[in-house]
């Protein structure tokens, strides 16, 4: 499906286009690991780069260098862990205590996947059986979080990481870089609506990709979708 027209011409505008990358930049697999981008996201995003008016950049639960090596685009700023990791700075260490208290906690179930990033603990459960995940999701709402953590949700996937962190913030950080340019944030997820939230309070536009309760003014459809938006933008003309 074509994308809102008051969408498309965004473009006229200089943007600041913030993106995440699973559900929106590339479609949910059942593993991390092979989440390729959308056909096209590459060649758009690196048009967005070399666009005399517009600035696009990454912001995602991932490692920024995950997200890096599925787009091969050295010039994108990604913004990883939830707004933990940013370009050029270098991360704390992480909370070693604190991940081994949560992980002994975790239930141990077939189908339940856990991916440590070794800041933050994510565990997947899209493979459980339909008729266990309620099971899973009562057990990781049982664990008993380290002071100053907390846990957010997912599509059928719990994160366990430090707070104070966050799309939103992120988001809004990424605003105050470029006060001249109109905000754009795209996602896809529960842990993208506190982004819409956060720039929809300072003017920006907000765009939730797929179905769903949102926070978000806007909704297109896929990734496809938002290849399309991703493109019109580039082709215009700064």
């Amino acid at each position: 499906m074509t994308p809102p027209p008051e969408l498309l011409a965004l473009g006229e505008r200089a943007l600041l286009v913030l993106c995440d990358y699973d559900g929106t930049l590339a479609p949910i697999v059942p593993r991390p690991e092979d989440a390729f981008p959308e056909p096209g996201a590459r060649e758009a995003l690196g048009r967005l780069i070399a666009h005399p008016a517009h600035h696009v950049a990454v912001v995602t639960g991932r490692r920024a260098e995950q997200v890096r090596a599925f787009l091969d685009l050295p010039d994108l700023p990604v913004v990883g862990l939830h707004g933990m990791e940013w370009p050029g700075e270098a991360l704390r260490p992480p909370d070693e205590d604190a991940l081994r208290l949560i992980a002994a906690q975790l239930p141990d179930l077939p189908g339940l996947r856990l991916e440590d990033k070794r800041w933050t603990l994510a565990v997947h459960y899209r493979a459980v059986p339909e008729n266990q995940q309620a099971d899973v999701e009562a057990a990781l709402a049982a664990v008993t979080l380290p002071a100053g953590w907390e846990v957010i949700a997912g599509k059928k996937v719990r994160e366990f990481r430090p707070a104070g962190f966050g799309k939103g913030r992120a988001a809004q950080q990424l605003a105050l870089t470029f006060p001249l340019h109109l905000p754009v944030f795209l996602g896809d997820d529960v842990t993208d609506e506190e982004g819409f939230v956060a720039l929809r309070e300072q003017g920006g536009v907000t765009v939730k990709v797929g179905e769903g309760a949102t926070a978000a003014e806007y909704r297109v459809h896929s990734p496809a979708d938002v290849v399309t938006l991703l493109r019109t933008w580039a082709d215009t003309l700064g």
